[in-house]
């Protein structure tokens, strides 16, 4: 007989999960297709909440990469990047494309180490990439911080580059030996362009964990728009030049929607894939697809079971008077991590039990409303400064009101200005508006029922003129 600790749904960090489980693509749900849509389309840009995947979806390719000989795929972790360092490099280009050289940089010589792994791969112009590595970088799998620090330190030497210029004459140019990184892109560029057009594999960079160091500052700010800038660009290039060559990033929502540039618009709609797990509460949410695919894989005896009927089987309850699908998706941002979360803490509380009960949520509900609100905790990190997170959530804390009016939680807030000094109060309820830590509540007094309104499932602002209400996943944690 199956029991809960059988059941296998997935890891809160989509890393460890790949890391650890083995076979973990075989678990892997595709929701939409997004992954096949980021390989084989002109889309580059991933952009999604933090927690919906965007990590694992990366592993997934490059794990889908591994079993073809003809795919090269290179997933660079920028965990550890330190944006700031790239001041010592930027160009004088108009403000945010300061650093659009030095991004063009570092994104040919990600490429240029695919090129030289390459085994299948024979001409000269890959010869003079090694070369060109093995001179400059001591041809070792390149840490980008190091290619910085050396970048930054001294002249690159870049000769055997540039002989693949030829004048009138048809004889070589060359230039001095040693120049600044901005002299040779046009030179790495092309000796990648010319290396890969002689060969018939396909070629992937995918660029993970850019918002790690995530700061909502010019300098971060300026760097990020000019590497979505020239990543469409290059990949505008490769595609013209007929080669297989794709770089992709992947970046979160919240940040991407703060950069201001022309340009990011028609990137957006020509170049950004959104990924979402939908924004109605039902039982065949995709959500539940992810969770319902994975245990199928994990049990075997559920293999050939609907997942209509699986989903009687594991969530047979009612809890709190509310069906299993909507006081579960209620208390969560639509996100894989919040559902795999929960479950996992009820997997763990009752490891011998063969379905999800109502007991098992709300003994575990004080659990998960800490995980999420350490998550909403740290996803203001970088927005505002921790001080100003603290004391917003302390505020709430001290309210206690799960329902509010803008004129309450005002008169309140003024009787309490010494304690909350830091804070702005209307700005703390647009980023808790933004981020999901509040909604507003209307009654339709023509259909006689009330409607809400949340930021994560529509594309809406904050109302100051409607009630307020605190993300059911929160009140535990905030004891209201």
């Amino acid at each position: 007989m199956y029991k809960l600790d059988d059941m296998f749904i997935g890891y809160n960090d989509g890393k460890k999960e790949a890391s650890r489980r083995k076979n973990f693509e075989q678990y892997y749900f595709d929701n939409n297709n997004t992954a096949e849509k980021l390989v084989k389309s002109e889309k580059f840009l991933l952009l999604g909440k933090k927690g919906t995947g965007k990590s694992i979806l990366a592993e997934y390719i490059k794990k889908k990469s591994d079993s073809n000989p003809k795919w090269f795929c290179t997933l660079s972790s920028y965990k550890e990047f330190n944006f700031h360092e790239l001041i010592h490099l930027k160009t004088n280009s108009i403000k945010p494309n300061e650093y659009i050289a030095i991004w063009e940089w570092i994104v040919l010589l990600e490429i240029a180490q695919q090129c030289v792994a390459d085994q299948t791969m024979d001409n000269i112009h890959k010869d003079k990439l090694s070369d060109f590595l093995d001179k400059n970088f001591n041809g070792l799998k390149l840490d980008m911080n190091k290619v910085i620090e050396l970048t930054k330190k001294k002249g690159i030497d870049a000769g055997v580059l540039s002989l693949i210029r030829l004048n009138a004459n048809n004889s070589s140019d060359t230039k001095s030996v040693s120049g600044t990184y901005v002299e040779y892109i046009e030179d790495l560029k092309e000796n990648i362009i010319l290396a890969l057009k002689e060969s018939e594999n396909r070629y992937t960079v995918i660029f993970d964990e850019l918002d790690d160091k995530f700061r909502n500052d010019d300098i971060y700010k300026s760097n990020i728009t000019s590497l979505i800038k020239i990543t469409d660009k290059l990949n505008d290039i490769f595609f013209s030049e007929d080669i297989k060559v794709k770089v992709i990033l992947l970046l979160r929502t919240d940040i991407f929607y703060i950069l201001n540039d022309p340009d990011l618009n028609k990137i957006e709609q020509d170049g950004a894939l959104k990924l979402e797990w939908g924004n109605t509460i039902r039982s065949n949410s995709p959500l539940f697809g992810m969770i319902l695919n994975k245990i199928q894989k994990s049990v075997p005896e559920f293999e050939n079971e609907s997942h209509d009927s699986l989903f009687l089987k594991l969530f047979p309850q009612n809890i709190n008077n509310r069906k299993p699908n909507e006081f579960i998706l209620g208390r969560t941002y639509f996100r894989p991590r919040d559902l795999v979360t929960y479950l996992n803490l009820i997997i763990e509380a009752y490891p011998d039990t063969a379905y999800f009960g109502y007991k098992g949520f709300l003994e575990m509900e004080k659990s998960y409303s800490s995980y999420l609100y350490k998550e909403i905790r740290n996803e203001l990190c970088g927005h505002i400064s921790d001080q100003k997170i603290d004391d917003s959530f302390l505020l709430l804390k001290q309210f206690k009101k799960n329902e509010f009016t803008y004129t309450e939680i005002k008169r309140y807030f003024d009787s309490k200005n010494e304690s909350f000094k830091s804070i702005e109060l209307e700005e703390t309820l647009r980023y808790f508006f933004d981020f999901g830590v509040l909604g507003n509540k209307q009654y339709n007094t023509h259909k006689e029922k009330n409607f809400f309104s949340w930021a994560y499932r529509e594309n809406i602002k904050i109302d100051f003129d409607k009630t307020f209400v605190v993300h059911l996943g929160l009140r535990k944690e905030l004891s209201v």
